[in-house]
């Protein structure tokens, strides 16, 4: 006869059944732990991998625009290395309004037009010492006197009173009148050297500094970065401290093999060369590692490697 005692007591878990459970929830638990770390270590080394490619990609994309417009003939190039190069980047364009030889100066037209057109854009307003190429059609109507001529600014000033002999007035028929409100001005730009009368109205200008790309050796964190600086004639100082703006990349080593960022010259034959004059087109290559390994698989780690090469096309050759 079964007392109430004893009901109670098989009510109750052995502790045979308490260990099964428990080894259960140990095995699930530690299932569980690895499907956690697994999951973490794939999140961080994917996220490493994004982190990398994004790099390359801007290092590789912040070239090409410099790089597109440059022209050999005219001397945009002034210093190409394996690893650097120094050119004249072109901010800004308009079209000149009218020509002063006498006084030094020309007019631009206003930034903004009634009409929607836009024959005025700059990245950054042109300052003083910036530098300028204007197109000077030449004396006669031959081409082979037509070229661009080279100047610095040495005085900005803004014009809203337009009249025959400032700023930019309708009888150009650049502008409307719905154009020259003072806050729109037109742009008077002091020359050295100055203008010469064959320039006319409604010739190009190109405004543009000395830039330089090399791969850099940052000391704050001793990593190397694609760095960017600026040159200005008469600035002090004359050309900024060197600034990263993408990486961190591979450090530097001999072309042809890691180093994080290489640039190579070709001609237009396809040939590799090292005359400023005969380049065609430049090969850029840039290499970035990640700060540590990466474990996608579950296999062993790796370090991360990765690189990207872009070809860009000189349209003004």
């Amino acid at each position: 006869m079964l007392t109430l005692t004893s009901q109670r007591r098989r009510a109750g878990f052995t502790l045979i059944e308490i260990l099964v459970v428990l080894v259960l929830m140990g095995v699930f638990m530690a299932a569980m732990v690895k499907l956690l770390l697994r999951q973490q270590r794939f999140y961080n080394s994917t996220s490493q991998l994004i982190q990398t490619r994004s790099q390359i990609r801007q290092a590789t994309f912040m070239l090409p625009a410099d790089l597109r417009g440059l022209s050999r003939q005219a001397g945009d190039i002034a210093i190409m290395t394996d690893s650097s190069i120094e050119i004249r980047s072109v901010f800004g364009s308009s079209v000149v309004c009218i020509v002063n030889p006498a006084a030094s100066w020309i007019s631009t037209v206003p930034v903004r037009q009634a009409s929607g057109a836009s024959m005025t854009n700059w990245k950054i307003a042109p300052a003083v010492n910036d530098s300028v190429a204007v197109y000077d059609e030449g004396a006669s109507i031959s081409p082979t006197d037509d070229g661009w001529r080279l100047a610095r600014i040495t005085a900005v000033t803004q014009v809203t009173v337009h009249t025959a002999t400032a700023g930019c007035p309708t009888t150009t028929r650049l502008t409307q009148a719905a154009d020259l409100v003072a806050s729109n001005p037109s742009y008077q730009f002091t020359l050295s050297p100055a203008p010469i009368a064959s320039t006319l109205p409604g010739a190009s200008v190109r405004f543009f500094r000395r830039v330089h790309y090399s791969l850099w050796k940052w000391v704050t964190d001793g990593q190397w970065y694609l760095a960017y600086y600026d040159c200005v004639p008469n600035r002090v100082p004359v050309c900024v401290t060197p600034q990263p703006i993408a990486g961190p990349l591979r450090p530097y080593a001999a072309p042809g093999t890691t180093s994080g960022l290489e640039f190579t010259y070709y001609d237009s034959t396809g040939a590799v060369t090292a005359n400023r004059l005969l380049v065609a087109r430049i090969s850029v290559v840039a290499r970035a590692q990640g700060q540590s390994t990466i474990n996608l698989t579950g296999a062993a780690a790796i370090p991360l490697r990765d690189s990207m090469r872009i070809e860009v096309g000189l349209r003004n050759r």
